[in-house]
């Protein structure tokens, strides 16, 4: 009854940082945001052993994976403004449009989950009318994303770059499930981006605490983070 009580009060708590987070969205100006442009700085992380000029110290340093700095300087090449702003252990980042920044493209909340090294990717949306509008207004310009994967992968991408600076090496993901087909398509939308499938989330009493924690039934998937900026690092540095 003890160990009962204990992962239900696991589970409240991380449900009030759901809560903290879902506050994100419920702002004046825009149906799932305000207006305001809260940028978060960050500065390079190059390491300081990279930069030693010898070819030896070159072949033997780790590759440098994507910081946030590397990812929106991509996104703003291709016509796509990301910021990320936080409260508490939430986070959300948002995409605008370049050439208009009252104009939200999407977005991608959750937070970073209390005692583990566990970064809660809780929610992503990417908004197809303004995906046209910026296609339409800024023709030269925008290119969509950059990728097949559109500026879901950039968003995606900047809020693991700002787990990796939060001590979060593991990312987690819920593909809701709201239709056989749809869950389907989503699920191996995320396989491609470097997801793995670990269960499926239903209606059965075993997987109630994961109901509660993530607030529905669907697959969840997870991996490394620094596999997936590994994956994508050379598009966004140019290497590819």
């Amino acid at each position: 009854v003890h160990s009962i009580a204990s992962i239900y009060s696991s589970i409240l708590a991380l449900l009030l940082l759901q809560q903290i987070t879902s506050g994100f969205v419920r702002q004046a100006e825009h149906p799932y945001y305000n207006n305001r442009n809260t940028k978060s700085s960050y500065a390079q992380q190059a390491s300081s052993s990279s930069n030693t000029g010898t070819a030896l110290h070159a072949q033997t340093t780790p590759k440098s994976l994507a910081t946030i700095d590397d990812i929106t300087s991509y996104a703003e090449k291709g016509g796509v403004k990301l910021t990320i702003s936080t409260l508490g252990p939430g986070y959300r980042a948002v995409a605008r449009a370049s050439h208009n920044e009252t104009l939200i493209i999407g977005y991608c909340e959750g937070f970073l989950r209390p005692g583990s090294n566990i970064l809660h990717m809780d929610k992503m949306e990417v908004f197809k009318k303004s995906l046209e509008r910026c296609r339409e207004e800024n023709r030269e310009n925008f290119q969509g994303g950059g990728t097949v994967f559109g500026v879901g992968l950039l968003l995606g991408c900047v809020c693991l770059a700002h787990g990796k600076n939060n001590g979060c090496s593991l990312a987690e993901f819920l593909a809701i499930d709201d239709g056989e087909r749809q869950h389907k398509r989503l699920v191996r939308h995320y396989k491609r981006l470097g997801l793995n499938v670990i269960r499926y989330v239903g209606d059965d009493l075993k997987s109630i605490p994961d109901r509660l924690v993530w607030g529905g039934c669907g697959t969840l998937m997870n991996e490394k983070i620094d596999t997936l900026l590994e994956k994508w690092t050379p598009v966004f540095l140019g290497e590819d």
